[in-house]
């Protein structure tokens, strides 16, 4: 499922909570959640939101504060540095955290909307009420989402079980994704 302007959505965007209720209310009961950094939060937004529609999660490269991770500054460079380079800059995120190359069509103004929202976003006070299995999977060099992100959840999460991998924010070989997910 592509997030509100990636690709082909047709998802309108008020915030994220709105987008986590409006995404799960669209998921078959039973469902596993699978998310990869934004969408491991809203991942996890909607197993709380809807404990018994989910069977089971798992995250890559998620976090639970992605503005906890980094220094203010940090933060308002990425953006300006996306404001001045625009879709060269994005392409340069993107090789970073995906290890392919990938083609997408992107509102750039409205993603940089959701971003902004990403980087105000703290789950954590969430966690603790996830009754769902949640496993996690997590590069030991990601440079996104620090691994102690994957650390801070695993810890505050009532049932998790974290899968390490060497490499960055999402694995290289899909693979070990789908190996994940036959024995969940």
């Amino acid at each position: 499922m592509e997030l509100p302007f990636h690709g082909r959505s047709s998802l309108t965007y008020t915030n994220l909570w709105d987008l986590a209720k409006v995404l799960a209310i669209g998921m078959p009961k039973g469902s596993y959640l699978v998310g990869w950094s934004l969408g491991a939060s809203i991942a996890l937004m909607m197993a709380y939101l809807f404990p018994d529609r989910f069977r089971g999660l798992l995250l890559i490269g998620a976090c639970a504060c992605f503005g906890c991770l980094w220094p203010e500054k940090n933060l308002r460079g990425f953006m300006l540095k996306l404001e001045r380079e625009g879709e060269e800059f994005l392409r340069e995120f993107r090789h970073m955290a995906y290890p392919k190359p990938f083609q997408d069509t992107l509102n750039l103004e409205g993603a940089k909307r959701l971003l902004k929202d990403y980087m105000k976003l703290d789950i954590r006070p969430i966690l603790p009420y996830i009754k769902q299995k949640v496993t996690i999977l997590h590069g030991t060099g990601d440079p996104i989402t620090p691994f102690s992100s994957a650390i801070t959840l695993y810890n505050m999460l009532r049932s998790a079980k974290l899968i390490t991998f060497a490499g960055g924010h999402f694995p290289k070989h899909e693979s070990l994704i789908f190996e994940i997910l036959k024995g969940l």
